[in-house]
């Protein structure tokens, strides 16, 4: 069987997919504005991680690859991560999520492997940017234990990440991705209450 290609117009109705659906929450997060939000935080953490050593094509290929990394949820929704660990656990290299996600975004597929071939560093990049948004939306507007645990999850796989990437890049200032999570849990309303105030 055949499965159709994401398209353009595809992409359009992401402001009307939402994610979450397992944890209880005081609004619905889009997907929109999930991938909206990881492509200003990875552009942002790449700025700050790589600096001078980052040129204006590599960023765009960050941005471009993290408005677009959960595209496939148009068509599959948001599978909570915990069913995608026991899915790649059952099936290993035969995971028929992986397939399905080529299958109907093979471009999108492409673009991560273009990043991998030239900076692999600029995906740990874009995932813990991911993380970030993922930490920030379920702290704010989580309801309830469970969307606690979600949260303490999250910042224990984010911690993971940040270790792996400093392994595997010692080059790069990892610890920038922590203070900026840091700096966004402590001083969103801030800057907003400073603002209505002036």
């Amino acid at each position: 069987m055949t499965l159709p290609r994401l398209e353009l117009a595809d992409l359009a109705r992401a402001g009307h997919v939402t994610r979450w659906h397992s944890v209880r929450t005081s609004r619905d997060q889009t997907l929109a504005e999930h991938l909206f939000m990881v492509t200003r935080i990875a552009s942002h953490l790449a700025g700050d991680m790589f600096g001078p050593d980052i040129d204006a094509a590599a960023l765009l290929r960050i941005m471009e690859y993290a408005s677009l990394h959960d595209a496939p949820e148009l068509l599959m929704g948001d599978l909570p991560s915990p069913l995608k660990r026991h899915i790649e656990a059952i099936s290993g290299a035969d995971n028929p999520v992986r397939e399905i996600e080529r299958q109907i975004a093979p471009w999108l597929e492409d673009m991560r492997e273009d990043i991998r071939r030239r900076n692999p560093e600029h995906l740990a990049v874009i995932k813990l940017a991911d993380l970030i948004d993922a930490i920030l939306f379920i702290d704010h507007e989580g309801i309830g234990p469970h969307a606690r645990a979600v949260c303490n999850g999250l910042l224990e796989i984010f911690d993971r990440k940040i270790d792996e990437a400093q392994a595997l890049y010692p080059a790069y200032r990892w610890d920038m991705a922590a203070s900026l999570l840091e700096t966004l849990r402590q001083d969103t309303a801030v800057g907003q209450i400073a603002f209505e105030r002036a």
